[in-house]
């Protein structure tokens, strides 16, 4: 069963991004200048189902997850990046619904599930990414929710935008 990873990333300013940037500086990392997030999502499909090209597509439509006035859409692409992020997803998450309307809405034929997380990409002042020790000690102090949440912190794949 292959699964696509897309994501979302806001083309306008983001305001969570920047409220996390002073709070993750006011807890020691003073050096931080950027901090970037994309919404993640994992597709689950057939093994005879949709490309992830057909899939980009159809998500261009789904105005439940994006919107082209204000967003970027991405997929995975192979191979990796050297810039590390930490990927943050809810534990009792249900995207059950989700799943449906992609599959019966916006085409998605065969779509199985679908899984969201948070992807964030820290940067400190020469403009150099956060190295996965950083990323691991950002989500133990703020970005993840131990209660709530479980994170991995990986190097982010290479994506390419879905026109």
């Amino acid at each position: 069963m292959p699964t696509y990873e897309f994501a979302v990333e806001l083309t306008v300013g983001d305001n969570t991004a920047f409220t996390v940037r002073g709070a993750l500086r006011g807890l020691g990392y003073e050096d931080l200048e950027r901090v970037e997030r994309s919404e993640l999502f994992w597709l689950q499909l057939p093994d005879d189902g949709l490309t992830a090209e057909r899939c980009g597509d159809a998500l261009t439509h789904a105005e439940v997850v994006f919107n082209p006035n204000k967003h970027r859409l991405a997929r995975e692409a192979k191979p990796e990046t050297d810039i590390y992020e930490a990927v943050v997803t809810d534990v009792d998450d249900d995207s059950t619904a989700l799943a449906e309307l992609l599959r019966d809405r916006f085409g998605i034929a065969g779509l199985e599930g679908v899984t969201r997380a948070t992807a964030w990409r820290l940067y400190d002042k020469s403009g150099n990414p956060a190295d996965a020790k950083r990323l691991e000690w950002a989500c133990g102090s703020l970005l993840a929710n131990k209660f709530s949440q479980s994170f991995t912190v990986r190097r982010a794949p290479t994506r390419i935008e879905v026109k």
